[in-house]
């Protein structure tokens, strides 16, 4: 039984840009209690599977593969700020992911579909492409921060989206660990299981 979720990596560079936005925010508000996102980390979830059987997980590995060749790679754009869930309750804080062609959305439905089939909860939430920069353990007091975050005007940053990830998550008391099942890249036909592959809070 493996914890699973279905990602996007982001790029070396926007990964350099974004920790730098990041360091920036945290040597502004040192003081709060924050889980700031490792640049190692960061990536564009597509969906959380949570809990998963060995068979199933392959059969979605399967699933995945016929979708990646069936799209080619697309842009994707980091450009503007936002949290999650309100302004009166901040938890996270995101950085928005866009692409002009709607080849991301195009991918996710797919996906939710290929999902459903093998069994998997359809998602109850809209698709909303982000980056999860901070997660708030002082929500109450991370206003400053909060508004700081939303009035930036972040630096537009495009990136080649080329594959989708499988990962596994592991948790522990240091922390979750990210370790790659698989990986399927978009109009190629070569399947990647890549063994001990892992980044860790």
């Amino acid at each position: 039984m493996k914890r699973i979720f279905t990602a996007i990596d982001i790029s070396v560079e926007a990964k350099r840009k974004v920790s730098s936005y990041i360091e920036t925010l945290r040597r502004e508000f040192p003081k709060l209690r924050v889980g700031w996102a490792k640049t190692e980390k960061l990536h564009l979830t597509l969906k959380f599977l949570g809990d998963t059987e060995e068979s199933k997980t392959a059969e979605l590995s399967q699933a995945i593969e016929k979708i990646a060749r069936e799209n080619p790679s697309f842009k994707l754009r980091i450009l503007e700020t936002g949290i999650f869930p309100s302004m009166s309750k901040p938890r996270i804080l995101w950085l928005a992911l866009k692409d002009e062609r709607g080849s991301l959305a195009k991918i996710n439905e797919q996906l939710e579909s290929a999902c459903e089939k093998l069994g998997f909860a359809p998602e109850k939430r809209n698709f909303k492409p982000h980056l999860t920069i901070a997660r708030l353990r002082e929500p109450n007091k991370s206003k400053d921060l909060v508004e700081k975050h939303l009035n930036n005007m972040f630096e537009t940053i495009e990136f080649e989206a080329s594959e989708i990830i499988i990962y596994e998550s592991k948790l522990q008391s240091s922390g979750s660990i990210y370790s790659v099942v698989s990986k399927h890249k978009f109009n190629n036909r070569t399947f990647s299981k890549v063994e001990n592959s892992v980044a860790k809070l």
